[in-house]
C-alpha cells in the first residue's frame, strides 16, 4: 500500500539525484534510506556500509532458478564421442546436487 507524505523540497532532490544514479524511483532511494538508518540504528557495531551494501544486495534482481541435475542423470546421456553444439555445452555450467565432484 503507498502512502502520500510531505518532505522536504532539499530531501525530494537529494532523493531524485541519488535515485538516477543507483537506477532506483525517488520512492525506492528513499526506502533505501529509510531503511539504512534503521539498520544503523538497530545494529550500532557494523558499519554503516556493511548495512548498506548488505541492503542493495537484497534488492538486486535474482537470476532465475536453474534446474538442478545430479550427476548420474548427466553421464547416463553423455557420449564422449558425440559432436556438441554449443547449447548441449550449458551442462557443464551446472552444479550436481549434493556433493561436488570437481
Amino acid at each position: 500500500m503507498s502512502r502520500s507524505v510531505k518532505i522536504n523540497d532539499d530531501l525530494y532532490e537529494a532523493a531524485k539525484v541519488e535515485a538516477r544514479k543507483e537506477r532506483r524511483t525517488i520512492a525506492a532511494q528513499i526506502e533505501f534510506w529509510v531503511k539504512l538508518g534503521r539498520g544503523v540504528i538497530d545494529n550500532p557495531d557494523l558499519p554503516t556500509s556493511f548495512i548498506a551494501d548488505s541492503l542493495a544486495s537484497l534488492s538486486e534482481p535474482r537470476p532465475a532458478k536453474q534446474p538442478q541435475y545430479k550427476l548420474e542423470e548427466l553421464l547416463a546421456n553423455w557420449n564422449p564421442g558425440e559432436r556438441r553444439s554449443k547449447e548441449d555445452d550449458a551442462w557443464l555450467e551446472m552444479k550436481p546436487m549434493g556433493k561436488e565432484v570437481w
